[in-house]
């Protein structure tokens, strides 16, 4: 290219290379057009050089801009092809009907306590009446007894022995006019009768004489009668006993 460069330069001015004396600065001159043309030379290549990189960046774009609608086509139309696979799945599948099921509710079972009648024994009344006839260390127990006895409709023969005795001899004179009470409602028994004409001798205290003459002033028994006379003639027998000893003997006849 430079051996181009220099023929066409010596072409171009031949008339000066035949003449002797050269002209001035013609080397440098051909130096200088030689400069020229390498530059020209490069802004060529460079120019070249901007268009080929400008024609593949196109490319590049049109490539990737290609690249990029098709794949958007393909993101589109995968959905409709899914939404279109899941639509004939839902038709191809029965249809199950659910029925609603309540709860059931367990019902608790209440056990009832059952009611048993408890059978109690009953307890004997003469052996409690015994039991507190014999106490003798609670006056109360006594008196508590003879209650139990005189709510009794009858009398078996160990509990008139029992009542008799404490008659005739608790020291208690509240306690022997409490028996002497119950064995006046038994009077026409004959023992109790027989135990009650021999307290008419044995009996001090003025009250409980006084009772038992009003009890026994109506029994026309003969020895009933000489145990009253006896009270009446007895000197230590109170003036109240007296009148009412001589009021049965009277209304006796």
């Amino acid at each position: 290219m430079e051996r181009d460069f220099f023929k066409q330069y010596v072409d171009e001015h031949r008339d000066a290379f035949e003449s002797e004396a050269l002209p001035p600065n013609m080397l440098g001159n051909i130096l200088g057009n030689l400069k020229e043309r390498e530059q020209l030379k490069a802004k060529k290549k460079m120019k070249l050089t901007y268009t080929w990189l400008a024609v593949a960046c196109s490319l590049f774009l049109v490539a990737g801009a290609y690249l990029f609608i098709s794949q958007d086509k393909n993101v589109i139309a995968g959905p409709k092809a899914q939404v279109a696979s899941n639509t004939s799945n839902a038709i191809k599948q029965p249809i199950i009907h659910t029925q609603e099921t309540k709860p059931k509710i367990k019902k608790e079972i209440v056990n009832k306590p059952q009611r048993t009648i408890a059978y109690h024994q009953k307890a004997d009344p003469y052996k409690e009446i015994f039991k507190g006839l014999v106490d003798s260390s609670s006056v109360a127990n006594r008196m508590d007894a003879i209650i139990k006895a005189n709510a009794l409709a009858s009398l078996n023969n160990k509990l008139k022995i029992e009542l008799c005795r404490t008659f005739s001899k608790d020291e208690n004179d509240n306690v022997r006019l409490a028996a002497l009470g119950i064995l006046a409602k038994f009077s026409n028994d004959s023992y109790i009768n027989g135990q009650l004409v021999e307290s008419l001798s044995k009996q001090k205290d003025p009250v409980v004489q006084l009772e038992l003459v009003k009890i026994m002033g109506s029994n026309s028994n003969p020895e009933t009668t000489d145990k009253l006379i006896a009270m009446a003639n007895n000197p230590f027998t109170v003036d109240a006993v007296k009148e009412q000893v001589y009021y049965a003997l009277l209304t006796n006849k």
